[in-house]
């Protein structure tokens, strides 16, 4: 199954259509997150009488659990903002996982009455999935269940060439600097570096971006990073729900997009070291890597994959919100792999100084509305 441009079109029209509001001379207080969230699946979802377990979960955005006829679901309510990615494209490339050999770790959220995938609401988007059952905490130390993870990853992107590039084509313009491929970061580095100083962000920091993406960018020419497709551009131990010691699904769609599709595998090996900050568990991202590249004919060659792993670590440092993590891990990638200038990662904060960082939340580059780059 694919799907088009115009199939995009038509989960952003659903979207907008819904966005007339239903308070039927009701008055709905904004702080009344129970009364407004119950509504809408009421109006919309015909769960009328819906049991809520326990207050929302803040994670950038809210997320209601609850039960409804026996079952038990997850509505979340998303800030509205400008500059992401589209915000349909989530539903639409779940949708199409679900439908090929993906659909055993992707699923679509739950429809409307009117068959629509999410609703909007004033400033919010609003939608509602199934409750998957996972362990509240599995052993990410566990490297069965790391190159498990490695598996369903691989397993998504070969299922991905279901989904045309020309319908994940939006106007580079209309994106955030967070929300940029690959391409783009090398080519404009500039907006990145500005936007990192409108944040307030260290010397130090902007230093270390501005000189390593423009060597980047010249070593970029002639490697072999592997094919593009679509990436989930978010995949970290938070987002990959366990149970019984193996990956049962992978949430959080919000940031995907077309782009190299070995990001998402350096990504996610960079966020393995790091379950360890003091000690960098590079054996977890080897093992990450050693069992993705088993599931896939794209080899990369050890300088790319360097390269790589220099490229997200630096990307990561300048539009993270928890740059303490990413200024470690460009450390720690430089002591691997070497590639940038010792002088200017020495610049860095030291090894010996980020245990006061060993419970990073889970980290976004955009705004405190958004659901998160890490």
């Amino acid at each position: 199954m694919s799907f088009g441009r115009s199939s995009v079109v038509q989960f952003a029209i659903w979207g907008l259509s819904e966005a007339r509001f239903f308070t039927q001379g009701r008055t709905l207080l904004p702080n009344d997150r129970f009364l407004a969230c119950g509504e809408i699946l009421r109006m919309y979802y015909g769960h009328c009488r819906p049991v809520f377990l326990g207050a929302p979960r803040r994670h950038y955005s809210l997320h209601y659990t609850y039960k409804h006829d026996d079952r038990t679901y997850l509505i979340s309510q998303v800030r509205r903002e400008p500059g992401r990615v589209p915000f349909g494209w989530q539903f639409a490339i779940m949708q199409t996982l679900a439908d090929t050999g993906a659909g055993s770790v992707v699923r679509p959220p739950v429809p409307t009455r009117h068959g629509h995938f999410w609703v909007t609401v004033f400033r919010d988007h609003w939608f509602v999935r199934s409750y998957t059952g996972h362990d509240p905490a599995p052993d990410w130390l566990a490297v069965s269940l790391v190159e498990d993870a490695a598996r369903k990853l691989a397993l998504v992107h070969r299922n991905t060439a279901a989904i045309e590039r020309a319908a994940l084509d939006a106007s580079e313009s209309d994106l955030n600097v967070y929300d940029w491929p690959m391409a783009r970061v090398l080519r404009q580095a500039d907006p990145l570096i500005a936007d990192m100083v409108s944040r307030g962000r260290s010397l130090e920091h902007i230093k270390v971006v501005s000189t390593g993406l423009a060597r980047l960018s010249k070593e970029r020419v002639g490697l072999y990073l592997g094919p593009k497709g679509v990436t989930h551009h978010d995949l970290r131990t938070e987002n990959l729900l366990v149970e019984d010691g193996r990956v049962v699904e992978i949430v959080d769609w919000d940031r995907a997009h077309w782009d190299v599709q070995w990001y998402d595998v350096t990504l996610a090996g960079l966020h393995l070291a790091y379950l360890e900050p003091v000690n960098l568990r590079w054996d977890l991202a080897d093992a990450f890597i050693a069992a993705y590249q088993e599931e896939t004919e794209h080899e990369l060659k050890p300088d790319a994959l360097a390269w790589l792993f220099r490229f997200t670590a630096v990307r990561n440092l300048a539009v993270s919100r928890s740059p303490a993590k990413w200024a470690r891990l460009v450390r720690g990638v430089e002591n691997r792999w070497g590639g940038m200038p010792s002088a200017i990662v020495g610049d860095l904060v030291a090894e010996d100084q980020v245990a006061a960082d060993l419970n990073v939340p889970a980290e976004d580059g955009g705004s405190l509305g958004a659901v998160g780059v890490g």
